[in-house]
């Protein structure tokens, strides 16, 4: 078998696991992650971070992508619910080294606030024995800001250089 075949199924079989309705995407995370994987999110977003274990995981960062920050105001957070969870359009599952697997998709979700929600995914994701032990995602934070947190991405309004060389 070449070099991270199997690792690779186990990230192929997992993003087609995760293609059902909300109750089959939580057993797909059980079935292939390990209890103690990690996901970590580049950036600053409210979710932005690394999450350590499953629980965690499912809980604090994918929850909070459908609650939001649950902070005081006028907004409306998270991600719809009416809308629904679409099928991630998986576009390269490739095999790296040392049980790791790069993952290029789309999602398809749309904001509470009415904004669409297609990002685009860079997941290195990183399999031990037969599980997925670790995330790191890559995405455009900016549009998790405004589609989930219903924040507004505006020029700060600087109009000289703040460091002149």
């Amino acid at each position: 078998m070449d070099m991270g075949t199997n690792e690779k199924k186990v990230v192929q079989n997992w993003l087609a696991a995760v293609r059902g309705d909300s109750e089959g995407v939580g057993d797909a995370f059980t079935r292939y992650f390990h209890p103690d994987a990690t996901w970590t999110l580049i950036g600053s977003t409210p979710i932005s971070g690394t999450y350590k274990g499953l629980e965690s995981i499912q809980n604090d960062f994918l929850g909070a992508n459908f609650r939001g920050e649950e902070r005081e105001g006028p907004s409306v957070q998270g991600l719809s619910q009416e809308y629904g969870i679409k099928p991630l359009e998986v576009e390269d599952v490739l095999s790296l080294e040392d049980g790791r697997v790069v993952v290029f998709c789309r999602s398809d979700g749309m904001g509470r606030n009415g904004v669409p929600y297609k990002n685009q995914y860079c997941w290195i994701v990183t399999v031990r024995d037969d599980k997925i032990a670790a995330m790191l995602e890559f995405c455009d934070t900016a549009l998790i800001e405004q589609a989930q947190f219903d924040k507004m991405i505006v020029p700060r309004g600087t109009t000289t250089p703040v460091y002149e060389h």
